[in-house]
């Protein structure tokens, strides 16, 4: 990623008064915070496998890494969904959608396991951080 684009990413975010996104490329994740005291652009890692093995009897969730609008799948018309409740998932599986600035992100799963519940509708706004699946 050239600091060209990162440059288009921070002035779309000063244009449309978005202080923090995370954004998506192949193999490159960039998160950006104009908020921060710290100048830098961070490339964030892959997330690490989780040490507690125990705690699969918990509930565990799907969160939203930027605001925009959650799409069980990549059409307005919901017709065929990616996931429904009760679907297996898979670590890496992509179960939905989030278009932020014309541009479709995928969400993925972090681990293996079932859904219980999709707390957003197909269609509607999201906002960071907010929970959209809870695995089981």
């Amino acid at each position: 990623m050239s600091i060209e684009k990162v440059e288009q990413l921070i002035n779309l975010m000063k244009t449309n008064d978005i202080s923090y996104m995370k954004y998506k490329e192949e193999q490159f994740q960039v998160e950006l915070d104009l908020n921060s005291h710290n100048s830098e652009v961070v490339q964030q890692p892959k997330e690490t496998t989780k040490q507690n093995t125990n705690e699969e009897s918990e509930p565990k969730s799907i969160n939203a890494e930027i605001i925009g609008t959650f799409y069980l799948q990549d059409e307005e018309t919901l017709s065929n969904p990616l996931v429904n409740i009760g679907d297996k998932v898979n670590k890496g599986q992509v179960v939905g959608y989030i278009e932020s600035m014309k541009v479709l992100n995928e969400i993925t799963s972090d681990e293996d396991g079932v859904i219980e519940e999709i707390h957003i509708d197909h269609g509607e706004p999201v906002e960071y951080g907010q929970t959209i699946f809870t695995l089981k």
